[in-house]
This record gives C-alpha cells, structure tokens and sequence, in this order.
C-alpha cells in the first residue's frame, strides 16, 4: 500500500491532466511517479522539463538507452 495518495487525471488541473495523457499515449499508461509529483504541478512540470532536456540532449544513442535504463534499475532494485 502507498504511504500518499497521489492526483488521479480526473482531480489534476488541465495542465497536468495533458501530462497524463501525454504519459497514456506514449507509454500506455502514466508513469508511476506522476500522481505523486502531480501533488505539486510546479514539481511535476520540472522533472518533465528535466527528463525532455535530457531526450533532446542526444548525447545517448537511442540503441543504449534502453539497456541504461534497464541498468539503472537493476541497481536501484526496481522491479520493472
């Protein structure tokens, strides 16, 4: 059980409602963490800003980024 309980896209602001969709569209469904940094949109809007500069960088082949990804979870214990 989670220790908050995080925004649902119905309780979002429109703003971060595009978030989640976006995610939806994308990924097929919101990203785990979104309904928790959607508690603070001003949070929510960085770490996406942070993630899309990092996307639009290019400084990691599209080949690698998957197989980092995948590293990085594999040494923080997350299951996915």
């Amino acid at each position: 059980m989670a220790r908050m309980q995080g925004v649902s896209k119905e309780q979002a602001p429109p703003d971060v409602r595009e978030i989640f969709e976006r995610q939806e569209r994308f990924y097929g469904a919101p990203l785990n963490t979104t309904p928790i940094y959607a508690l603070r949109p001003t949070i929510l809007r960085g770490a996406q800003a942070l993630a899309e500069g990092i996307r639009a960088s290019r400084l990691l082949p599209e080949s690698l980024k998957s197989l980092v990804s995948l590293r990085a979870a594999m040494i923080n214990g997350c299951p996915f």
